[in-house]
């Protein structure tokens, strides 16, 4: 996938485009699975109005099937305002009761009332792993236009990603979201889940973390509380990763920088140095290629940065710092102080001071919003800058959502304990 091209990820976005004909397998495949498949619908509670639509797949003869945590988000955060109702290829119509989910995997697991013995889909073998090129089918309702299968071939896992992703080389559209993915003999291979904006690169969930919720325990509590321990565990793996060794650093003009593991984030550079220009600046751009989900206002999990360096040799140390000053005050976080508190952030708290590492002066600068709705949770956002040269300038932002305090405040000394001037 090529990092850049998944950072741009959208569930099961890929551009309108209609699905090519299948092949005499997928033919076959289509017509082995019409019994299985069903459309997902999210409806409101007071007016029947359909708000969401996604696809699901019978696993079992009881009537339980997966989609995808996005499709059903609602039926989480807000179950007294929506119900569920699954629709099957021949029009037949019933109630979808939740069984679990998993916001990290962007995964569920529900019931479909009113099926007995039904047909459905096998589970390709743990034994079985996929190889590079293998023909692979996408099932699902893209457009809300009807059940259809979509022909690709597997790619291999997605490169910089925390969690394994797999790269499907067919196209997704939207309400294919939920929908199986199966193999030449039919057997599920991962499911549907987001499309990256170029119609022939898109992303399965591995069957692995489907039989993880099938062997879960089964939780009485499934509605937004539920999600706070998932958001835990996956902040403390996150940490773990970018913490695991030193920050691998880089040279960014006379400074040294973090940069991240370059199997976890993308980094891009940038130069504005210009002949006829005063001054110069450089920058380094770092992100995670992924977030978490949680409805469509709101994602977390995340955590991206960014070093500038600034000289002004040419413009001589009072031109310098007022061009240095309107630079940093565009990207200031604590202008960040003014955002109202939204449904799921408080409103920011701010704090500034000088720090002093590596015998190189900051002006530290940083804000914190809590999670109304996650407790215990919170975004991070600091921005450090040098203020002991007349002429250059070093400036770090970092960027982390949804991560305890105490894990928070690891990454940010990380962070500032990475950089420092070596010229």
């Amino acid at each position: 996938m090529l990092a850049s091209v998944i950072a741009a990820t959208t569930f099961a976005q890929t551009p309108a485009a209609s699905l090519p004909a299948p092949s005499p397998t997928g033919q076959r495949l289509f017509d082995a699975a019409r019994d299985k498949l069903v459309q997902i619908r999210i409806l409101t509670r007071a007016g029947s109005s359909q708000t969401t639509v996604g696809s699901g797949f019978l696993i079992a003869a009881d009537g339980t099937a997966f989609t995808n945590y996005h499709v059903i988000s609602l039926l989480v955060l807000e179950p007294q305002r929506y119900r569920a109702e699954y629709v099957r290829v021949d029009g037949k119509r019933g109630a979808v009761a939740l069984l679990g989910f998993d916001v990290i995997h962007d995964l569920a697991i529900v019931r479909l009332a009113e099926i007995s013995g039904a047909a459905h889909f096998d589970l390709r073998a743990e034994n079985a792993p996929l190889r590079q090129g293998e023909k692979i089918f996408s099932l699902g309702n893209p457009l809300d236009l009807g059940f259809a299968i979509s022909e690709g071939t597997y790619n291999g896992l997605v490169e910089r990603r925390l969690y394994d992703t797999i790269h499907f080389t067919g196209a997704l559209n939207p309400g294919m979201s939920g929908g199986p993915a199966v193999d030449e003999a039919g057997r599920v291979i991962g499911v549907n889940v987001a499309g990256t904006g170029g119609e022939l690169a898109n992303l399965l969930v591995p069957l692995r973390y489907v039989r993880a919720l099938i062997a879960a325990p089964r939780s009485t509590v499934l509605d937004k509380t539920a999600i706070t321990p998932q958001l835990i565990s996956h902040q403390d793996t996150l940490i773990a990763s970018l913490l695991g060794k030193p920050f691998p650093q880089q040279a960014l003009g006379p400074t040294t920088v973090a940069i991240g593991d370059d199997k976890l984030l993308r980094c891009w550079g940038q130069s504005a140095a210009k002949p006829d220009k005063l001054y110069r600046s450089e920058s380094i751009r770092c992100a995670l290629q992924s977030s978490l989900y949680i409805d469509q206002s709101f994602n977390t999990g995340s955590v991206s940065w960014e070093h500038t360096y600034r000289n002004g040799d040419k413009l001589g140390a009072w031109r310098f710092s007022k061009w240095n000053a309107r630079s940093l005050m565009v990207a200031s976080v604590m202008g960040q102080g003014n955002l109202k508190p939204t449904r799921y952030l408080t409103r920011p708290q701010c704090h500034e001071d000088f720090v002093m590492h590596n015998s190189t002066t900051f002006r530290v600068a940083v804000c914190v919003r809590a999670h109304r709705e996650f407790e215990g949770l919170f975004d991070m956002n600091i921005n450090a800058t040098t203020v002991d040269r007349a002429t250059e300038g070093l400036s770090s932002s970092l960027d982390i959502r949804g991560v305890t305090f105490a894990n928070g405040n690891r990454l940010l000394r990380g962070f500032l304990e990475a950089s420092a001037w070596t010229k």
